[in-house]
């Protein structure tokens, strides 16, 4: 109570604060009084025309500008079909509330005919919150998966582990159509190899999430936003795509369709991708054995894999009102796949020959399916009131199969010294439910936000260990275990935001508490397994303030608190093998990491965005290699988990700027620069402490040729940083190239990509903490060339007339 409290009572005094300014609102309608949605509403002064305020309205054809100062204005209204209308000169006092009369705009003698919207998106927008990066506005992304795509936007790094980092921080939260995704890293960047870019509409980056937003994300959050046609009739598009890489093929195919009418919206999308891909993993190590001298292990592996993916989803949007919008939307995945890995590993002392070779080549087989079901209603009148509720149910399955010999030969005669071989298998069960809903009001010229959300995520995690003994599998009940964890979450949210002049606040307020319970079950009945359960409440304050100026240039101040939990991959303490001697396990003692970070921002003609941010982040938690006692064969090793350090502080400026170097060229930069320092004492000598003065370099040039052709050029460069809590990154940059050909009537184009020409996408870092020393690099097929072909099929137009009943749906996946 004592927390609401002093909510309201913020939310209260920053009325009061702006109570001195007016407020005009309206509602526009077309000739046949059906409202007239998002069309824009611009405040003009009385006395030179020249501009004061400018709005949108809202899908039932509503606006409100706050903020007015006392004085003599027109208004302008405008919208795509209609002639502009103009009002007489008003008079406007301080506080007054003034209500125009319903204003009605004609359709000119061309809106009746049909609209076919043929602009292109610029590949970068940069808006008040986030950064967009339109997918299907890039030619080098076509044929690409959404993992690739995430390597190539602005400021986002993704490491071995297939962890996301953001601006020099990780803990990036990755958000599905607005929807968190559950899945940890490993199977949310398998699930991301199926998604192609073919499906994805958008990608938005978030660096300062309001209350509205999850907490969960230290770095942000990331959105992908799918593709969803908007045309009326009934229309859909077609793309196929061949890749040469090291191996071919690489086929990926997809098919959208979708109807739409004035009272319901149905779609469906498929995709699929079918391939041979190539990745390889070195990793030298020193370390101490039994007898205290230093040895090597120079292990280097290749994997070869083959695997199919589909991807399905299908929905509706029903139109139940002018006020109201009810939807629902089903999705789904599959993946099969087979691997297999030779790897080759020289062991000796340091300075000398290796006196054995371990050779283990492992087979794998694996499935994952995943499957979501959404029910949406969204409900918004013309006096401000919105309403939107969510509901979802997913469920996430994966299981695989991994063969794993282990031999020891004589380096100079190949003679067998030693032979272990192992077999798992594993089985994982992740179900989800959430239901949210958000609410929004006018409130003293400003706005008021509440929400509440429910979710819960449980997964079930069975481990089987078999000893390969004389060619037959002996289940090790030692080894063979299961983990079930559960995390429920439970939040509330109020926000209120509010215009002054040139002055704009915004206050919020979110309360989580979370629940958890992971517990370690063995086969072998051992009882004194940990089981670790809490129970925490948490509040995560943030601010805005935003200062503008002139129409030219505006300031933004942010402050947030934010949250990561643990997912449930870190927190399974099972051992997967790569070879006898290197595994990777999860800690069940790690705790929530928590960041407070302050940014500073401005933008000037709204292109060229300048930021500096500081965050400070406690318990940061971030994968550790770290190394164990040699057991009797003598050979020491080690493994990769993740724990908890002291702190971390990053200190970050950012730069975006879209340009135009002429009519048919555009250049768009992004300059990303960070100061990351790690700092943790385990005792026994192992201590980290790191410092890294880092650079991100993003550029893009989009050049339109003669006869419909299109070029595009982007590049990235990143320069050394610090990955895994302990490895110094060497550089790593990358190049791609993309030509368009318009056919078809412009219906099709056919787009050829070449991704890292010169190869140069390959990852190192070294490593040294505690009595480990670790040289490791890795890469995989970059080097590519790709043809896709799309072509759109079906009504491409949309009528003006109909436009009042495109806003409901086209805000619904929005976060």
């Amino acid at each position: 109570m004592k927390t609401l409290s002093i909510l309201l009572l913020l939310v209260l005094s920053l009325a009061t604060a702006f109570a001195q300014t007016a407020t005009l609102t309206g509602t526009v309608v077309d000739v046949r009084q059906q409202p007239s949605p998002f069309v824009t509403v611009t405040l003009l002064r009385g006395t030179d025309s020249t501009l004061a305020k400018t709005a949108v309205a809202d899908a039932q054809g509503a606006f409100s500008i706050v903020g007015i100062r006392a004085g003599s204005y027109r208004v302008a209204v405008s919208g795509v079909g209609f002639a502009e209308w103009r009002s007489a000169v008003l008079t406007v006092a301080e506080g007054q509330t003034l209500n125009l009369p319903t204003v009605v705009l004609t359709e000119t003698a061309q809106s009746l005919k049909a609209v076919t919207v043929t602009a292109r998106k610029p590949l970068v927008e940069m808006k008040t919150d986030r950064l967009v990066l339109n997918v299907e506005g890039s030619l080098t992304l076509a044929g690409s998966s959404a993992l690739e795509v995430l390597q190539r936007a602005p400021g986002v790094l993704i490491d071995p582990n297939d962890n996301l980092m953001l601006q020099g921080k990780n803990g990036v939260r990755i958000f599905i159509d607005g929807k968190p995704s559950p899945l940890s890293a490993a199977d949310l960047g398998a699930y991301l190899r199926t998604l192609q870019a073919s499906d994805i509409e958008a990608v938005e980056i978030i660096t300062q999430p309001s209350a509205r937003f999850d907490a969960q994300g230290n770095a942000g959050i990331i959105n992908i936003r799918l593709k969803k046609n908007k045309n009326y009739g009934t229309n859909g598009t077609a793309t196929l795509g061949l890749a040469q890489g090291r191996y071919f093929p690489k086929a990926n195919g997809s098919v959208s369709l979708n109807n739409r009418t004035e009272k319901v919206n149905l779609f469906a999308t498929y995709s699929t991708r079918a391939a041979r891909d190539w990745s390889f993993i070195n990793l030298y190590r020193e370390q101490s054995g039994a007898n205290g001298l230093v040895q090597y292990f120079d292990q280097q592996s290749q994997t070869r894999s083959r695997s199919v993916s589909h991807n399905a989803r299908a929905g509706a949007d029903l139109f139940l009102s002018r006020r109201s919008t009810l939807g629902v939307l089903f999705d789904g995945s599959l993946r099969d796949g087979n691997s297999g890995t030779l790897g080759q590993t020289p062991i000796g002392l340091v300075g000398q020959t290796p006196t054995s070779l371990l050779i283990a080549n492992n087979r794998n087989t694996n499935a994952r399916a995943n499957g979501n079901a959404n029910l949406n209603y969204r409900y918004s009148d013309t006096t401000g009131h919105e309403l939107t509720v969510d509901a979802d149910l997913g469920r996430f399955q994966s299981n695989s199969d991994s063969y794993q010999p282990n031999q020891y030969l004589d380096p100079r005669t190949n003679a067998l010294l030693a032979e272990r071989n192992y077999r798992m298998t594993t089985l994982t069960n992740v179900s989800l439910r959430t239901l949210k809903a958000d609410y929004s009001q006018r409130l003293v010229g400003g706005k008021l936000g509440l929400g509440l959300k429910l979710s819960s995520v449980e997964t079930d995690n069975g481990f089987d260990f078999f000893d390969q003994i004389d060619g037959r599998d002996r289940l090790n009940l030692d080894r063979t275990n299961r983990f079930v964890y559960t995390e429920r979450v439970n939040a509330a949210y109020a926000t209120y935001n509010k215009t002054k002049g040139k002055w704009q606040a915004q206050l919020g307020l979110r309360a989580e508490h979370t629940y958890s319970d992971g517990q370690l079950q063995a086969a072998n009945g051992q009882t004194d397994l940990s089981r670790v359960t809490r129970q925490y409440l948490n509040l995560f304050p943030s601010a805005g303030l935003t200062y503008s100026p002139s129409q030219t240039s505006q300031w933004n101040w942010t402050f947030s608190r934010r949250i990561d939990r643990p997912s449930y991959q870190s927190l399974n303490p099972f051992e997967w093998k790569l070879d006898e001697l290197t595994y990777q396990k999860g800690n069940a003692f790690l705790r929530p990491q928590y960041t407070n970070t302050v940014q500073l921002a401005h933008t000037y003609k709204y292109k060229l965005t300048t930021s500096i941010s500081y965050s400070d982040t406690q318990d940061f938690f971030t994968d550790i290699t770290d190394t164990l006692r040699a057991e009797a064969d003598g050979r020491p090793r080690n493994y990769m988990t993740t724990r908890n350090l002291a702190n971390q502080r990053v200190w970050s400026v950012n730069v975006s700027y879209p340009f135009s170097l002429a009519t048919w060229w555009n250049v768009y930069a992004n300059v990303n620069a960070y100061r990351s320092t790690n700092r943790a004492n385990f005792g026994e000598g192992k201590f980290i402490g790191l410092t890294v003065n880092a650079l991100n370099l993003y550029m893009q040039h989009t050049i339109t040729l003669p006869r419909k052709w299109n070029l595009e050029l982007s590049g990235y460069y990143t320069s050394p940083s610090i990955w895994g809590g302990t490895f110094r990154n060497r550089r790593y940059w990358g190049t791609n190239v993309g030509l368009q050909r318009k056919v078809l009537a412009d219906r099709g184009s056919v787009v050829l990509t070449v991704s890292d020409p010169f190869n140069r996408q390959q990852w190192r870092g070294i490593s040294r903490f505690g009595g480990l020393y670790m040289d490791a690099s890795g890469g995989y097929e970059s080097q590519q060339v790709r043809v896709n072909f799309t072509y759109s099929f079906g009504s491409k137009q949309i009528k003006a007339a109909r436009q009042r009943k495109t806003g409901l749906e086209e805000e619904k996946g929005r976060l």
